[in-house]
């Protein structure tokens, strides 16, 4: 399936609007979920597919890595690719629905205020931090790189006793365009 570039085994962690679980004492307000979901019919197509082709054919991917929406978008000149590849928010609200009615395995997190600011931003934005007491820091690029390889080691974990389960009656990603288009945004 796919383009003989693609790396397998390649996962997406999306924030989305939080919802309540009696599963979970905090509302869930991101979801990983297996780069293969993307290619499930009950998602938006081609749409999925070409998010599919994003995550799994950009250069320098590895088997396993974990990539944030926002990475994406970054990848994609800072999000002005979208409208050529996806409606990224419609594909992200058919993952999350998959998700929540368990027809595809995901890891639902519930993320602190801090952590989700981080990875909302892409990889070289630093966010504000203001404390309660008055004080504020920056966190960045190095406090990104921890919460995304923290969410990899629990990934790790859960995939030590099986693979991902995308899903059923998975579709092909689309073939077209040839080369997906990538122009990683610096601002």
């Amino acid at each position: 399936m796919g383009s003989l570039m693609a790396v397998e085994d390649v996962y997406l962690l999306m924030l989305h609007e939080p919802y309540a679980s009696s599963e979970h004492p905090v509302p869930i307000n991101a979801t990983i979920v297996h780069a293969l979901t993307l290619l499930h019919p009950a998602v938006p197509q081609p749409d999925g597919g070409r998010m599919y082709r994003c995550l799994t054919e950009f250069p320098s991917r590895s088997p396993g890595c974990l990539i944030p929406l926002s990475t994406l978008t970054f990848e994609l000149d800072g999000g002005l690719l979208w409208p050529d590849i996806a409606d990224w928010k419609r594909v992200v609200d058919a993952v999350v629905r998959l998700a929540r009615d368990r027809a595809c395995d995901a890891m639902p997190l519930g993320l602190p205020s801090v952590a989700a600011a981080s990875l909302a931003n892409g990889p070289y934005t630093e966010v504000d931090v203001y404390r309660p007491d008055g004080s504020r820091s920056k966190i960045g690029t190095r406090e990104r790189q921890q919460y995304i390889d923290e969410f990899a080691g629990y990934l790790a974990n859960f995939t030590a006793s099986g693979p991902f389960w995308p899903g059923n009656n998975l579709i092909d990603p689309p073939a077209d365009p040839l080369v997906m288009p990538y122009k990683p945004h610096r601002s």
